[in-house]
């Protein structure tokens, strides 16, 4: 992380350096978040493995706050800014121009080298090859939740409905906004790249972790980043898909829900998801705007059926959190 506020620092367009330094200020816990699925990669790969991830949701953050910024064709602009992400774990992507949209354009290659960085530790990652198709399938999603879920009028919801609908078999008890919100988490790309970096994957790991995260997890991760968010959202009149409910009694129903899913699906691969995607519900509800009169009930719901380390793992990060302050 302090390699990246150097590189940051360096750019040379004072706007796109503040937005750089400003996404590393405002989104280091998903940082922090990316880096903690390197922790169970074998002891010799671990450190390349943690600066691939940090590095790649840096290239996450940086261009999501960059289509943020008001420009003519704001979709054109996202999809742009994110195709960065899917180069960085696919050597054979080309690099575009990402800037096209975007009415800044002169970071002194800070962008390019985020990328170029990532494709080097990619390359050397040896079951990387079991990977790519999924890394790609789970990418294109990411691009198009920026762009189409995003960005989305009301009026857009029909194409946006149908699209959710075709990514999932039909008699999977899920909503489309549901599979929408999933698209929108890179969880599984750190899960399948931090698996690529043991000597002997089998196929059957990866289809595995690939049905744990993809909609489950990644669905419940957006959420719960939304509900802590809520308030923020309705002073900055920002839609989310948590409106789609019809009451805050469904909220909690169908966030429990999506959470003993998650938890039921951890118990078919290796232990570390358990212990990962613990944390990672445990750090949303430590966040006092998870405990305002609105969201109080849908959290209670979501700690009642998740798994029993969420409940340690909160009083960890609830002390952690009032250390930092």
């Amino acid at each position: 992380m302090r390699h990246l506020r150097r590189s940051a620092e360096a750019i040379p367009d004072p706007t796109l350096r503040e937005l750089a330094l400003d996404a590393q200020r405002r989104k280091w816990a998903s940082l922090e978040g990316a880096a903690a699925f390197a922790v169970f990669v074998p002891r010799a790969r671990r450190t390349a493995v943690a600066r691939l991830l940090v590095d790649l949701q840096a290239v996450f953050d940086y261009a999501d706050t960059l289509m943020e910024q008001s420009c003519a064709a704001p979709a054109a602009n996202a999809r742009q800014l994110h195709s960065a992400f899917l180069a960085a774990f696919d050597e054979g992507e080309r690099h575009l121009d990402y800037y096209a949209h975007h009415p800044c354009r002169a970071d002194g290659g800070y962008l390019v080298g985020l990328v170029q960085r990532c494709r080097r530790t990619v390359r050397a990652l040896p079951s990387y090859a079991l990977v790519a198709d999924a890394l790609q399938r789970n990418g294109w999603r990411i691009i198009f939740y920026q762009a189409a879920v995003n960005l989305a009028s009301h009026e857009e919801y029909d194409g946006l409905v149908r699209w959710s609908r075709e990514q999932v078999p039909a008699d999977v008890d899920i909503e489309w906004w549901e599979v929408a919100a999933a698209a929108g988490s890179s969880l599984v790309v750190f899960a399948l790249l931090a698996a690529a970096a043991k000597d002997e994957l089998q196929r059957a790991e990866v289809e595995a972790i690939e049905q744990l995260y993809w909609p489950w997890a990644e669905s419940l991760h957006i959420f719960l980043d939304s509900l802590v968010d809520r308030a923020e959202d309705l002073h900055n009149g920002q839609p989310s898909l948590l409106d789609h409910y019809s009451s805050r009694q469904e909220m909690g129903r169908r966030l429990s829900q999506l959470t003993a899913e998650t938890f039921r699906r951890a118990e078919h691969v290796e232990r570390q998801h358990r212990l990962i995607l613990a944390a990672m519900v445990a750090l949303y509800l430590s966040d006092a705007q998870a405990w305002t009169p609105f969201a109080r009930p849908v959290a209670e719901r979501i700690l009642a059926a998740a798994d029993s380390l969420v409940a340690p793992a909160l009083l960890l990060l609830r002390a952690r959190r009032w250390a930092l302050r």
